[in-house]
C-alpha cells in the first residue's frame, strides 16, 4: 500500500507492506522525480553511480534505485502523467553520511548528475549535529534542482538516532511545530540545541520514520 502526502515543507512517499520488506527497498535515503527514467539511469551510471534495481514498471510509471559511491541509495522514479504539486513554503534537504574515504567520489558523482553545486563545504562543523558535542566533523551542502543535500562525512562513530534520520525538515518556528508534533504523537530522540546556523530536534513519527526538523537563526 502506499500514500503521498504533502506538507508546505515538503512531501513523504509512505509505504505499507504486509509482507517483509523486500531488498534492497526500505534503504532508500531519498526519491528523486525525473523527466525521463532511461537518461536519468545512463546518467547516473556515468557519474559512478550503481544500478541496484533495474527500472521496473508501477501502477502509475517506472522506477529504479542507484547506489552513489561511498554507499549512499537512492530511488529514481517517473510518472507516466507528469504531477503537478503546490511549491513548498521551505525546501527540505536529504540527509547522507558518508565516510571521509569516498566523501570527495559521492559529492563529484552526485553533482556531476544533478548539475548541482557545492554551497558550503565546513571541514570543523559542530559535532553537536551529529550527537557529538566535544568533536567537530566535515560538513557539505549542496544544492540543485533536486533540491538541497548535505553530506555529513564521518568516522561512523555515531549515537543513536544519527544515521537514521532521512530529511531535514525547514520550519518557521520550532517551538510551534514541536508543540504540534508531540500532540500528533511524535516522539522526541534528540531535544532542541542550538548551533550558529539553526536549531534543530530530531523526531521519530508512529511506524518509526526519523527525521531532523530545524528551524534556521536570522543573523
Amino acid at each position: 500500500m502506499s500514500q503521498l502526502v504533502l506538507t508546505p515543507a515538503g512531501s513523504v512517499s509512505v509505504f505499507g507492506f504486509k509482507t517483509p520488506i523486500p531488498y534492497p527497498f526500505g534503504g532508500e535515503r531519498t526519491g528523486y522525480l525525473v523527466s525521463d527514467m532511461d537518461e536519468a539511469v545512463r546518467a547516473a551510471k556515468a557519474t559512478g553511480a550503481d544500478v541496484s534495481v533495474a527500472p521496473f514498471d508501477d501502477p502509475i510509471g517506472r522506477d529504479a534505485i542507484i547506489q552513489w559511491p561511498g554507499g549512499v541509495n537512492t530511488q529514481l522514479y517517473w510518472h507516466t502523467t507528469a504531477p503537478s504539486y503546490a511549491p513548498l513554503q521551505t525546501i527540505p534537504e536529504n540527509r547522507v553520511y558518508v565516510s571521509p574515504d569516498r566523501a570527495e567520489a559521492f559529492v563529484r558523482s552526485f553533482i556531476a548528475f544533478s548539475h548541482g553545486s557545492v554551497v558550503s563545504d565546513e571541514p570543523s562543523a559542530p559535532g553537536v549535529e551529529i550527537g557529538r558535542p566535544a568533536d567537530t566533523y566535515r560538513r557539505v551542502r549542496i544544492e540543485s534542482k533536486f533540491g538541497k543535500l548535505t553530506a555529513m562525512v564521518t568516522d561512523g562513530h555515531l549515537p543513536y538516532p544519527y544515521g537514521r534520520e532521512m530529511t531535514g525538515y525547514e520550519v518557521t518556528n520550532l517551538a510551534d511545530t514541536l508543540t504540534k508534533a508531540k500532540a500528533a504523537g511524535v516522539e522526541v530522540f534528540v531535544p532542541p540545541y542550538k548551533t550558529g546556523e539553526r536549531e534543530a530536534i530530531v523526531v521519530q513519527f508512529p511506524g518509526g520514520y526519523i527525521a531532523e526538523i530545524h528551524a534556521v537563526i536570522k543573523k
